[in-house]
């Protein structure tokens, strides 16, 4: 068995334990020696997903602020899929996009492959060493201050940065939608994401519907800030009305 394989059992299993597990009964549930598993959950903390104890481990609790990336790259992987396969349909040739570093965003990038001459502008990493494939893309990445465990570029001087271009679309993500508009986990985040919504002719926000139970305490934007959003299915009765007050989109 290999190594993701591995680790979405072992996250299976303390999501069913309340996010913590015994080493012993773990190996024996998955069927694994100690020293494999015990590489991989040396492999796991490093990403910044659990933390390990004498005798056992715990995930490191979610919160209002940012998970890992690591976290949030195996989070609804389905609906994240549907989104950014919607979203492709917004796309033409020649077009310059702006792409937040987000795990819902990361996936977008295969499916940029049949566009020709795009020019893309990001604050991620994770979207640049996906895009160094790309012939048929030229690439923008951020200047500024790398956040931990999130493979973002923030600060003052990605900010700047983004503000020199002009992009025809920006994607994004956000960590959580009330009936008062979209909020992040994070400020320097946010700010970056500003920067792109500010300074695009159209904007797009990818979210599923499970976001409007998450929490977020720096707001994002106002619904009406955003041309697009690109979702699963349809919100609470509460957001749905804003969404239509705003006259923005909503595609699902």
């Amino acid at each position: 068995m290999k190594y993701l394989e591995r680790k979405k059992q072992i996250l299976s299993y303390l999501a069913n334990g309340n996010g913590v597990g015994d080493i012993t009964n773990m190996c024996k549930r998955l069927y694994v020696s100690r020293s494999t598993l015990r590489r991989d959950l040396i492999m796991l903390e490093e990403e910044g997903i659990i933390k390990r104890h004498h005798g056992g481990i715990s995930l490191i609790s979610p919160s209002s602020s940012e998970n890992s990336i690591n976290i949030r790259k195996m989070e609804n992987t389905d609906k994240k899929l549907m989104l950014v396969k919607k979203a492709r349909t917004l796309l033409q040739d020649n077009m310059v996009i702006f792409l937040d570093s987000s795990s819902t965003v990361s996936l977008f990038i295969p499916y940029l492959k049949p566009y020709s001459n795009l020019t893309v502008v990001t604050n991620g990493i994770n979207i640049a060493s996906q895009l160094n494939n790309y012939s048929n893309i030229k690439c923008y990445i951020c200047p500024g201050v790398l956040k931990n465990r999130s493979l973002s570029i923030i600060g003052e001087y990605a900010s700047a940065f983004i503000s020199n271009f002009r992009a025809d679309i920006a994607f994004m993500s956000s960590k959580a939608v009330t009936n008062e508009g979209i909020f992040e986990g994070d400020d320097s985040q946010a700010l970056c994401k500003k920067e792109m919504i500010k300074n695009s002719y159209k904007s797009v926000l990818l979210l599923d519907n499970s976001k409007e139970f998450k929490d977020g305490y720096f707001k994002l934007a106002d619904f009406i800030d955003f041309d697009i959003i690109v979702s699963n299915g349809e919100f609470g009765t509460d957001i749905m009305k804003e969404i239509d007050r705003s006259d923005c989109k909503l595609l699902f």
